[in-house]
């Protein structure tokens, strides 16, 4: 089964969840496996405005963005192995096709350095392993954007 990639209609999505495979469930979204593709999962939001899968999809983008040479910038092509892959998204952005990683139940302050201080959901549950072992952050909703856009804020490595 081909997957989509990008921006795609809602219908789409939704025929690739796999009601029989619920991940988890959080305070804003479900996520499920998708139907053929079991290194992928679908996150599904259940609030009016989904704010969590559109600032994932934004901010993969963003990280995609930053490993290419653009105009003499400096680039940052590292920075995308700390995060789970985000493969489509919905028109409404009610669904999000992204990377599926296994439960981490512990992280260190350690493995919690290689992460942009940017990032703010730092719990466990917010990251996981991928196949090679890599620890990424599988929800990355929580972005602290006053420290990303403020070019006065340097303290980040990233």
């Amino acid at each position: 089964m081909q997957i989509p990639e990008g921006i795609v209609e809602d219908q789409v999505l939704v025929d690739l969840i796999d009601l029989n495979d619920e991940v988890g469930i959080g305070t804003t979204r479900k996520v499920f496996g998708v139907k053929g593709a079991s290194d992928l999962v679908i996150k599904e939001s259940h609030k009016p405005f989904h704010y969590s899968n559109f600032v994932e999809w934004t901010v993969w983008h963003a990280v995609l963005e930053m490993a290419k040479d653009i105009i003499g910038n400096e680039t940052n092509p590292q920075l995308q192995s700390h995060f789970a892959r985000a493969v489509a998204i919905s028109n409404s952005a009610k669904f999000l096709v992204m990377e599926r990683l296994q439960p981490v139940n512990y992280l260190d302050q350690t493995q919690l350095r290689n992460f942009p201080s940017w990032l703010n959901d730092r719990k466990p549950s917010a990251f996981g392993l991928a196949e090679d072992g890599q620890v990424k952050a599988m929800d990355y909703a929580m972005v602290n954007f006053y420290h990303v856009l403020n070019p006065l804020n340097n303290s980040s490595p990233f």
